[in-house]
C-alpha cells in the first residue's frame, strides 16, 4: 500500500505553524479532485483553500500557459495594456449588472481588500467629505493576513498580534447576525456606529467563510445595504472565498439582490492556477478617477499570465449557460443531507452549516482536538481545511456525485473511529 511522503521542513518559514520539528506531507502531483503524495491519493475536499474550484490538472486551463508563453513576454507593466487584461475586465463586468464598470487587479485577496479600503478613503477625500475614517467588519471574519489593512479589519484571532503593533481605524465590533432575531441585533450595532458619522465603510463577505460559514438571515444584507445608503457608508463585499460559483451563483451576494459599492475577489478567479485578485468598482466609485489619478498600484497588477488563466476559467464557469455553477445546488443537497446525518450521529459535532459548496462542521471538541482530527483525516486520504473548532467542507465545483458520496462515507467512518478512541 502506498504511503504519504513526509518531509522535514528546515529552511521554509511555514505560515500559521510552530516551526520546530515541523513535518509536512509533500504533494508530488495532482489530478481532478485529488492531490497526490507519491502514489497516495488525497481527496481535496476543500479545493485547496477554497480556490481550486475547477479541479487540478485541468487541460483547458493549462492551455493558457502555452498561449502566453508562445508570445514571448514574461511581464508587461501596468501602464501598458494586454489583450488578456482588457478581456478579463470585460468578462468580469459582464457577469455583473450595469452598476459596475471598472476593475483593478491585485495579487490576491488580502491586497484586494486593502486596496478597496484605500479606494473608499480616496473617494471621501476627493469629494471633500471629512471625518469619515473608520471601517467596520464582523467578529471572526477574515479578510487576509498578508497586508496591514486586511489584517486589522479581520475579526479572526490570527490577527490579534498585529493589533499590538499597528493602530489604525479598523474595528471588528459587530456581532454576526443570528436567525433568532433575523439579524436585528447585528444591524442595530451597525446603525449605532453609523450614527457617529465617522464610519467610511464596512467589509462583509458575500457568504461567510473561515469565520465558520455563518449563514445570513434572508433580508440581512438587504437591510444592511439600506443602512449604508442612509448613512453614506460604502459597502465592500468580500467575494474572495464565496465567489465564482461556490454558493451556486457566480457571486454569493447576488442571491440577495444587493449592489455593493466595491466587490473584491481572488481564489477561484484563476482556480488557484496563478495568483490574482480583483477589485470591482461601481460607477459611483470609479467616476472620480475620470479626473483624478488613482494613487494605488502593484508591480504585478493585471499580470498577463494570470489574466489569461482567469479568462479560461471564466469560459468554464459560464459554458453551457453556467451549467457548472447551476449544478452546485444539486450537489449541495446531497452534501447537506449526508452531513446532517453525521451531525445527528456524533456527539462531538455541534453544528453543520452550508451554503452551496461552502460549509463546515463545528465541533464541541477543543481546538487542539479538532486539529488532531483534521490531521487524522489527512493521513487517511482526505484533505479538509481546519480552523479553530471547525472542519470545512468545500469540494471543487467539478466534483461528481460519486466523489462527494465516497468521500463523505469515508469521513463518516473516520469520525466514528476518532470518536470511539
Amino acid at each position: 500500500m502506498s504511503k504519504l511522503v513526509l518531509r522535514n521542513i528546515k529552511k521554509t518559514l511555514v505560515p500559521w505553524n510552530i516551526q520546530k520539528n515541523l513535518k509536512q506531507i509533500q504533494i508530488t502531483s495532482a489530478d481532478g479532485c485529488y492531490l497526490i503524495s507519491d502514489k497516495k491519493k488525497i481527496a481535496d475536499f476543500t479545493s485547496g483553500s477554497m480556490a481550486v474550484n475547477l479541479g487540478h490538472n485541468n487541460k483547458y486551463i493549462l492551455e493558457a500557459f502555452n498561449r502566453i508563453n508562445s508570445k514571448g513576454y514574461s511581464y508587461v507593466p501596468s501602464h501598458m495594456s494586454t489583450y488578456e487584461r482588457e478581456k478579463l475586465s470585460d468578462n468580469i463586468i459582464n457577469l455583473l449588472n450595469p452598476s459596475y464598470n471598472k476593475v483593478l487587479f491585485t495579487n490576491a485577496g488580502a491586497d484586494a481588500n486593502e486596496s478597496a479600503i484605500h479606494l473608499v478613503n480616496e473617494y471621501f477625500k476627493i469629494n471633500n467629505i471629512e471625518g469619515k475614517n473608520r471601517f467596520l467588519s464582523l467578529n471572526k471574519s477574515f479578510h487576509g493576513g498578508s497586508s496591514i489593512g486586511a489584517s486589522l479589519i479581520s475579526g479572526d484571532d490570527r490577527n490579534d498580534v498585529k493589533k499590538l503593533f499597528y493602530k489604525l481605524p479598523f474595528e471588528t465590533v459587530i456581532e454576526n447576525p443570528s436567525f433568532k432575531d433575523e439579524g436585528k441585533k447585528s444591524l442595530n450595532m451597525f446603525e449605532d456606529e453609523f450614527k457617529k458619522q465617522d464610519v467610511a465603510g464596512i467589509i462583509i463577505e458575500g457568504s461567510s467563510g473561515t469565520a465558520g460559514c455563518i449563514l445570513y438571515p434572508s433580508n440581512y444584507l438587504i437591510k444592511l445595504r439600506k443602512l449604508c445608503n442612509d448613512y453614506n457608508v460604502k459597502m465592500i463585499c468580500d467575494e474572495v472565498m464565496s465567489g465564482w460559483g461556490r454558493t451556486g451563483i457566480m457571486f454569493a451576494h447576488q442571491k440577495y439582490n444587493i449592489n455593493p459599492d466595491i466587490i473584491t475577489t481572488a481564489k477561484g478567479i484563476t482556480s488557484g492556477y496563478a495568483p490574482l485578485g480583483a477589485v470591482i468598482l461601481s460607477k459611483s466609485m470609479s467616476e472620480i478617477y475620470n479626473s483624478n489619478p488613482i494613487l494605488l498600484g502593484l508591480t504585478y497588477s493585471g499580470h498577463v499570465l494570470s489574466c489569461a488563466i482567469a479568462n479560461n476559467c471564466i469560459n468554464l464557469y459560464t459554458a453551457d449557460d453556467n451549467k457548472l455553477v447551476s449544478s452546485v445546488e444539486y450537489k449541495s443537497n446531497i452534501l447537506n443531507k449526508k452531513c446532517n446525518e453525521m451531525l445527528n450521529n456524533y456527539n462531538m459535532i455541534k453544528d453543520f452549516r452550508l451554503n452551496g459548496l461552502l460549509g463546515c462542521f463545528e465541533f464541541s471538541l477543543t481546538n487542539n482536538e479538532v486539529k488532531h482530527l483534521g490531521s487524522y483525516l489527512l493521513h487517511n486520504g482526505i484533505h479538509c481545511l481546519t480552523m479553530r473548532n471547525c472542519i470545512f467542507i468545500a469540494p471543487p465545483l467539478v466534483s461528481n456525485i460519486e466523489f462527494i458520496i465516497d468521500t463523505l462515507n469515508k469521513m463518516d467512518e473516520l469520525f466514528f473511529k476518532f470518536q470511539k478512541y
